[in-house]
């Protein structure tokens, strides 16, 4: 009998095809609790692309790595995982230029007033382009919060293109990574009162929950553009619609919520200075089927006895 994958979610048909080679592939019909506890019971390795719990960890009694389709690990509790033994892998530059182009789209589309601009089209208030005065982005201050992989690839595409001074926040990397990411190292408070443009490329720790809140916003230069393509609980969502309300911050980009989907009666619904796509920043052909591939190959390399080449655990290799 072929060994099982269990996938959460349905993958790009070029991973499935792969996957489909060597072993045999199930998606769970549902992504709750629950479900996939039943679904994950007979599987040997799980393919992560929604949250999963301690306790679906539990009931994999014959998983032998658990694997993220993406880069994001607050969707498994790798700690849990790493005290049953088992390698937890992700791709860590699969969804890299999809979700910096997506970030650069975004300032553009806010700088010059798309969303508004549509609207006013659709609702027949033409009149209303000579009040939708833009900015350029030549020559701004870029403010990257995490300057990792997608922050300094947004800092080579801004600096390149708009010849934007790139400011660079990130206490888990020396000043020296950061210059060579494109970025000067400065810490939070300098970055905020100093940029026009504030981007979001952190993970979601404990530290890094609730970084970007009250006292955030007002260390922020006035009339700032903000994005976050992150994770949402990095940024106090009540306290960017406060912002967003007074002027601090002139219009926001979102891709991620800190409950998603949002609740419809979250205020920044309802701010058209707001820009909001549904945690789709990597939804790319290209970012699905290197993420699909990048997992899958993982999996497979492991459960033929070898070892995963993106690990975040590697301790449990030499158990």
């Amino acid at each position: 009998m072929p060994q099982l994958v269990l996938l959460t979610n349905a993958v790009h048909p070029r991973a499935l095809a792969r996957l489909e080679e060597e072993v045999a592939v199930r998606v769970a019909p549902a992504t709750d609790e629950g479900t996939l506890v039943r679904e994950v019971a007979t599987a040997d390795a799980l393919l992560v692309r929604a949250p999963i719990t301690p306790a679906v960890l539990r009931a994999g009694v014959r998983l032998k790595i658990v694997a993220r389709h993406g880069v994001g690990l607050d969707f498994i509790p790798v700690a849990d995982a790493t005290a049953q033994g088992l390698p937890v892998t992700y791709t860590p530059d699969a969804n890299t230029e999809s979700v910096a182009e997506h970030v650069v789209g975004a300032m553009i589309a806010l700088a010059h007033h798309f969303p508004q601009g549509d609207h006013a089209v659709r609702s027949g208030n033409w009149e209303r382009r000579h009040k939708l005065i833009g900015v350029d982005l030549k020559g701004r201050t870029l403010g990257i919060v995490g300057v990792g992989r997608i922050g300094s690839r947004v800092a080579e595409i801004c600096h390149a293109a708009f010849g934007m001074r790139i400011l660079g926040f990130d206490p888990g990397l020396p000043p020296e990574t950061i210059r060579a990411h494109g970025a000067e190292p400065v810490d939070l408070a300098v970055l905020l009162s100093e940029s026009e443009f504030v981007t979001v490329h952190c993970p979601l720790t404990n530290a890094t929950k609730g970084l970007i809140g009250p006292q955030a916003f007002e260390q922020l230069r006035r009339g700032a553009y903000f994005i976050n393509a992150a994770r949402g609980p990095i940024v106090d969502s009540g306290a960017l619609a406060a912002a967003i309300q007074s002027g601090q911050v002139r219009a926001a980009m979102l891709d991620v919520f800190a409950h998603e989907p949002p609740d419809p009666t979250d205020p920044l619904l309802r701010l058209e200075q707001v820009l909001l796509t549904p945690h789709s920043a990597a939804h790319t052909d290209e970012a699905l089927m290197r993420m699909g591939l990048d997992a899958a190959e993982d999996i497979l390399r492991v459960l033929r006895g070898e070892p995963p080449r993106y690990c975040v655990n590697p301790e449990v290799l030499t158990k």
